[in-house]
């Protein structure tokens, strides 16, 4: 056995300890001979290492610190790992000088929240009824990367602060009235890989999602799915009861014309203008060929009826003006256009819309029109 001689007569066998340490943190770690330990690695083939000279160095010190140096043989194995990208144990352990990280977790604890580092950036929160939730906190070990011990713990309470209102904010969700309910538009860009799976939300056309958001005097918070499942309403329910109060919110119509094309303005003091393409022959009045439409902002809705004007003039006017109000806005969603067309379904189906645009050579007086559409080119033709 590869025990450790202390001054005081006593022997412990230090290898022993570290298989005991992995235990605890739930490695099933296990012996192969005095020194000699094989350590599971998820997805891989098993770590045999060997532990002599870690044993060996144990011996410079009181045998009561053995324990915690066992502990800290794992740690390091683990950190290891999960840098790597290696899920081994059950959380990522920060460095004893890593303050950014150790603040974090001590402010969650003082707070009664269980929470761990999944890896390097990934932190994991306890969420009830859901299990663990995870979220990415490289904005704030970055905020904190030369911080002093204190500047970490000011700046991990103001984060753990933030946080927790979130998941306060997405508890609420499940006992959200359906008066709360509204539908806002987003572009494909908004939301990280796999987070758009995980809200009550459709495809609206081509790079643009419509989602169920919660409405609340502080904050609008599209719906996750988890929140929406207990709730009890169906998808369409949700989506059914979010468009008729969204069309309830007030909005102003106004039209303007820029080189002999019309252009429609509906706009509103708040984020949910774009529903208004569910009824949006209301704003424009005759429209049997449809309308180009553009979604700038959440707070308006820009149209020009087809027919109203030369169509290659009127693409490139709107896509103007929709670029001009991407520019100036802190959130925009679009400056695409679509192909907008009066449908016979219920008020809350997905409208018809399709992705259109046209490139003019004034060379050689040609244009070039891109859509998946294939209606949409003869319609063009017939209107030039």
């Amino acid at each position: 056995m590869a025990r450790t001689s202390n001054p005081g007569g006593r022997d412990t066998d230090f290898v022993a300890l570290v298989v005991e340490a992995y235990h605890r943190a739930g490695i099933r770690a296990e012996r192969l001979s005095a020194t000699g330990v094989r350590v599971p690695l998820p997805g891989a083939e098993p770590l045999e290492t060997d532990y002599g000279e870690a044993a060996e160095r144990a011996r410079a010190h009181p045998v009561e610190q053995y324990p915690r140096m066992a502990d800290e043989v794992v740690r390091a194995t683990t950190r290891m790992f999960r840098e790597r990208g290696l899920p081994l144990g059950t959380h990522y352990p920060p460095r004893s000088d890593d303050h950014g990280r150790g603040a974090l977790i001590a402010v969650f604890e003082h707070m009664g929240v269980d929470a761990r580092f999944e890896s390097p950036q990934v932190l994991s929160l306890p969420v009830p009824g859901e299990g663990r939730a995870t979220t990415d906190v490289s904005a704030y070990l970055a905020e904190v990367e030369n911080a002093s011990v204190d500047e970490a713990f000011d700046e991990a309470g103001r984060f753990a602060r933030a946080v927790s209102r979130q998941i306060e904010r997405s508890r609420e969700q499940e006992s959200a009235p359906a008066e709360r309910l509204r539908v806002r538009l987003y572009p494909d860009s908004a939301f990280p890989e796999g987070v758009i799976d995980k809200l009550v939300a459709r495809e609206l056309a081509p790079g643009l999602w419509q989602a169920v958001a919660v409405d609340r005097p502080d904050s609008v918070q599209p719906l996750s799915r988890h929140a929406h499942e207990r709730s009890g309403r169906s998808t369409e329910e949700a989506f059914a009861e979010a468009v008729a109060h969204t069309l309830e919110e007030p909005v102003e119509t106004s039209e303007h014309e820029i080189d002999g094309v019309r252009i429609v303005h509906v706009g509103g003091r708040h984020p949910y203008v774009s529903a208004r393409v569910h009824v949006l022959g209301r704003h424009l009045g005759e429209a049997p060929h449809g309308a180009l439409v553009a979604f700038p902002v959440p707070q308006a809705i820009l149209a020009h009826p087809l027919g109203q004007g030369h169509p290659i003039t009127a693409m490139g006017r709107l896509r103007e003006l929709a670029e001009r109000f991407v520019a100036d806005a802190d959130k925009p969603v679009s400056s695409r256009l679509y192909w907008w067309r009066p449908g016979s379904g219920a008020e809350a189906d997905v409208p018809r819309l399709s992705a259109v645009a046209a490139e003019v050579d004034h060379e050689t007086r040609s244009v070039s029109l891109y859509t998946d559409d294939q209606e949409f080119g003869p319609l063009l033709n017939a209107l030039m």
